[in-house]
Parts: C-alpha cells; sequence; structure tokens
C-alpha cells in the first residue's frame, strides 16, 4: 500500500515489482528460463541492448535494486506475455507505493515527428490504442515547456483520454490512467488537464466520476487540491464524493492540504453520514486520519477521541481468517520448490481481501492478476463465494467479488449473473456483483439475462426508493455500455418511466462517439 497507508511488515514498491518479475521468469512457460544463467544469457537483445550478469538480474528480482523500465519491457518479451502486461502493472504500482508524488515515470524521449503524429491522431476520429496514449506521455513529458496550439489542445487531449479511461478495462485501463496522472503533473498543462476532470466528473461523465476525481490525488496543483475539497463539501454527485473521499488518503499524506484545508476536510468527513453503496471509504479515512492527525480525532471520532483503539482490520474475523487462508492455498500448491518465498503474494491477498482502503485492495489485486497465480486465484475466489456463509456477510462477499472483478474470467461470469438476482442475496453483495459485470468478460453478455436484471432490479428501486437500489439500476447500465448493448440502452434512455440517473448514464453512453468506444478496447 501507499507509503503513507502501511504498516509494518508490508511489502514496499520494490520488493512488489521483483516479486512480479520473479514469480512471472519461473512460473513462466519455458523452463529453461528458471535458470537464471539461462536468462541472463538470453537478455540482451529487443528493447534492451547491453548484456547483464547473473548477479544483476539477482539484484532486481531480490529488490535489492530496482529493474529499469527498459528491462522491465525485456521480461515481457523473453517470457512471451502480452505487451505491457508487466510494464503497465509496475509503473502503476509504483507510482501509487511512491512515498512522494511522482510526476513522471521513465519518460522516453520521442522525436518531435512522432509526436505531432501522435497529437494529430489523439485529437482526430483515429483509434488510439493505450499504448499511443502511453507514447503520447512520454513524448509530451520530455518536453516540459511544450506549447500546444491552438489553445483548447490539452482540454481536448484530457477530455478524451478520460473518455477513453473510464470505459476502459484491464490494461487499456491502466495505460489510460498512468497517462492521465502523467498529464496532470505536466508544468504547462497540468492545470488545464485538472480543470477538464473537474468538469467531466461534474458534467456528462458522472456516472463515472469516482477514478477521475479520484485520479487528482498524485496531483500538488493547488487547482487539484480546491477540486477535491469541493467535491467532499458540495459534491456534484456520490460518486465524485467517493472519488474524493479517496483521494484524500495520499493528498493527506503527501501534505497537499494546508493548515485550513485540514480543518475543511475534518468538517466534511465530520458532516458526512458513511452510508450508502458508494460511502464506504468515508469511516476508513476518518479513522486513519484520527491516527495521523490526532488532534482532530474528536472532531473525527465523536466521543472516542484519541483514546478510540484502531478497530481490527476486518469485521468478521471468524470469516475472513479461513477465508484469506483458503484462498491463498493455491500460492503454496504451485511449484513450491520454484518459489518456495511466498511472503509478498501472501501479502498481496491478505491485502485484496481484508484492507479497509479500496485502493490497497485494488492495487494488491492488479499485482496478483499480472502472475500465473491469476486463474487459480480466481477459482480459489469464487469458489468462497460458493460458500452460503460468504454471500450472507457482506464484509466477505464484497472484497471477494472485488477481487473476481480483477481476477475473473469468462468462466466466472455465470457465478456473478446468480449472485446479481438471486432472492436473498444482501443488496450491497448483488450491487457488487453487477458492478462487476461490467468487467468480468462483459463482451459475453446475455441479452436475456440483462433485460431480466434490469427489470428485476429497476422493479426493486420502484418500490424502496433506496439508495442500494438505485445504486445497482446505474451500475447495470454500466455493464450494457460496456457490452456495447445499446439497443438495451437506448430502451432505457427512452422510457420516461425509469430511474433518472440511469436514464443519463445511458444516454452518456450512447452519446460516447464510435472512435473512443473502440479505442477503449486497446
Amino acid at each position: 500500500m501507499s507509503a503513507h497507508l502501511s504498516t509494518g511488515g508490508t511489502p514496499g514498491r520494490r520488493p512488489r515489482v521483483a516479486w512480479l518479475l520473479r514469480v512471472n521468469r519461473l512460473l513462466g512457460t519455458d523452463p529453461a528460463f528458471r535458470s537464471l544463467p539461462a536468462f541472463a544469457a538470453a537478455f540482451r537483445g529487443g528493447c534492451y541492448d547491453r548484456d547483464v550478469s547473473v548477479s544483476t538480474l539477482s539484484r532486481w528480482e531480490t529488490a535489492r535494486t530496482a529493474a529499469p523500465w527498459a528491462a522491465v519491457r525485456r521480461y515481457e518479451e523473453l517470457l512471451g506475455l502480452p505487451r505491457n502486461l508487466l510494464t503497465a502493472t509496475a509503473r502503476t504500482v509504483w507510482r501509487y507505493l511512491a512515498p512522494a508524488p511522482v510526476l513522471d515515470t521513465a519518460p522516453v524521449a520521442a522525436g518531435e515527428d512522432l509526436l505531432e503524429d501522435l497529437l494529430e491522431q489523439a485529437l482526430s476520429g483515429a483509434v488510439m490504442a493505450g499504448e499511443d496514449w502511453d507514447r503520447l506521455a512520454d513524448g509530451l513529458c520530455a518536453r516540459p515547456d511544450v506549447v500546444l496550439m491552438p489553445s483548447g489542445t490539452w482540454y481536448g487531449l484530457a477530455e478524451r483520454l478520460v473518455e477513453e479511461m473510464v470505459i476502459a478495462d484491464d490494461l487499456p485501463w491502466m495505460l489510460r490512467f498512468e497517462t492521465l496522472n502523467r498529464l496532470l503533473n505536466h508544468p504547462r498543462g497540468g492545470r488545464t488537464v485538472v480543470l477538464a476532470c473537474a468538469e467531466l466528473a461534474a458534467g456528462r461523465s458522472r456516472a463515472t466520476a469516482t477514478e477521475i476525481v479520484c485520479a487528482l490525488d498524485n496531483c500538488g496543483h493547488p487547482d487539484a487540491t480546491g477540486r477535491v475539497l469541493a467535491e467532499l463539501i458540495a459534491p456534484s454527485g456520490p460518486l465524485a464524493h467517493r472519488g474524493a473521499v479517496m483521494a484524500c488518503f495520499r493528498k493527506v499524506g503527501y501534505r497537499h492540504f494546508d493548515r485550513g484545508q485540514l480543518r475543511t476536510l475534518v468538517r466534511a468527513l465530520r458532516d458526512s453520514s458513511g452510508a450508502g453503496p458508494v460511502a464506504d471509504q468515508v469511516d476508513p479515512l476518518r479513522r486513519w486520519l484520527a491516527r495521523t492527525h490526532p488532534e482532530h480525532a474528536r472532531d473525527l471520532l465523536g466521543g472516542r477521541g484519541t483514546a478510540a483503539p484502531p478497530p481490527p482490520a476486518d469485521t468478521a474475523a471468524g470469516l475472513l481468517t479461513p477465508a484469506v487462508r483458503r484462498v491463498t492455498a493455491p500460492v503454496r500448491a504451485i511449484e513450491p520448490d520454484l518459489v518456495p518465498d511466498t511472503t509478498v503474494a501472501h501479502a498481496l491477498v491478505a491485502e485484496a481481501l481484508t484492507s479497509p482502503v479500496f485502493d490497497v485492495r485494488l492495487y494488491a489485486a492488479f499485482l496478483l492478476a499480472a502472475t500465473p497465480y491469476r486463474e487459480p486465484l480466481a477459482d480459489a475466489v469464487a469458489a468462497e463465494l460458493a460458500r452460503p456463509s460468504s454471500v450472507r456477510h457482506e464484509e466477505l462477499a464484497v472484497p471477494l467479488l472485488e477481487a473476481l472483478r480483477i481476477l475473473g474470467d469468462r468462466r466466472h461470469r455465470a457465478l456473478l449473473k446468480t449472485l446479481a438476482v438471486r432472492p436473498g442475496v444482501p443488496r450491497r453483495t448483488a450491487y457488487v456483483a453487477v458492478r462487476a459485470l461490467g468487467h468480468v468478460a462483459a463482451d459475453d453478455a446475455d441479452s436475456g439475462f440483462l433485460r431480466g436484471a434490469v427489470a428485476h432490479h429497476h422493479t426493486a428501486w420502484r418500490r424502496t426508493r433506496d439508495p442500494v437500489s438505485a445504486a445497482t439500476v446505474e451500475s447495470l447500465v454500466y455493464a450494457l455500455g460496456m457490452a456495447a448493448r445499446d439497443d438495451l440502452l437506448a430502451e432505457i434512455r427512452s422510457d420516461p418511466g425509469f430511474l433518472p440517473t440511469a436514464r443519463t448514464a445511458a444516454a452518456g453512453w450512447l452519446a460516447i462517439p464510435g472512435h473512443r468506444r473502440a479505442s477503449a478496447l486497446r
């Protein structure tokens, strides 16, 4: 987890990236590369133009020194992994775990012709792959004094990037999210990118505002800090408020708030209810802020003040502890002689299932998903969700479903469909299952099921008018958008009796230009 959220014994960013390289080499498809000398002998070539020694590889894989980004790319090439699987994951985790804001990660100077070509591509109706955005950020960050004309160019870039990011998934999402983080910190363009994020989150992208506002956490520009506080004090919507709450973990740790702003944050948290399907991060932020700034503990925690003991790591220890043990079992079972040290893997599984901070769970799952452990871990998570006791207890079901959203594949979609509509499933559990439908094999959409799920949850909303039911319907619209089911989106948009926020979200999906929707898949 991020340095300012870490506790004793938690692996830092360098050990995590080292572990990512080591397990992919040891558990890869080529048994010859399990030998460090053989791997070193083959290393020169591709994107890496010099020899490496066995001792150098050993230092990279044991975290004694950090591996250069070109070396991470070379691991991908030699191991036959999908391009960007290791590099995008490592860069994402490296930035999140940094003890201070990361303004850029390993910019590669791009020729002016290439930069101009990429700018023209991004500002046109052409398709932009995630790697195109990555190379465009390389070129712009290598030129901190670059002037883009006309004046609206920065805004246009940010607008398209954000719109693609919020409908992308997996590696295409990572590449765009990292590009956004880099552009937010660009000396010349960052302020305009902050403005674009704020206006999109409060406007047509309100249905996906959480990640847009949360992306401001690494940006130290005063405008970014002001926008986060504005979404806490007078939210443009519940999802934007959630993104602002999540951003505060790192912005406080990076000291982006001055004393007056910190007091404003404390008052906003004190007045937040912390209830509802998207308010799950309010209480964790209150508790963490009370520990890091005990002078505000009484305001944040009420009468408990500074004497309040830290809450347990989970609220259902009797269920979570054995669940973590069972989910971790595949890590111990896969080639134990090849990977005798499973400390990092065990820590990641524990974080993914028990951390109260959503981003900590998310980034742990990203790392696990970029290794050969992905499939067996996903199966183990699914097996836990098949237990009736797991589904009954939201404290366990929610992190399991969130992990499956990252680790799962088409084999697990049937389970998610069942949990999304089965009678007796707690409402928040069903909501998170519905949310996962937009990520796990979203293109494998069953029209009959989706139509039935929409009717089921919209009927529940009409009956109860509660926030969880409304959020579930809105998440079904997200799943329809990710599945490109424009026919069902059009039906929702044109139904005057449908949940208004869901109609707005459906209209937003239908308004996204085709070239941007196609780009988000790449």
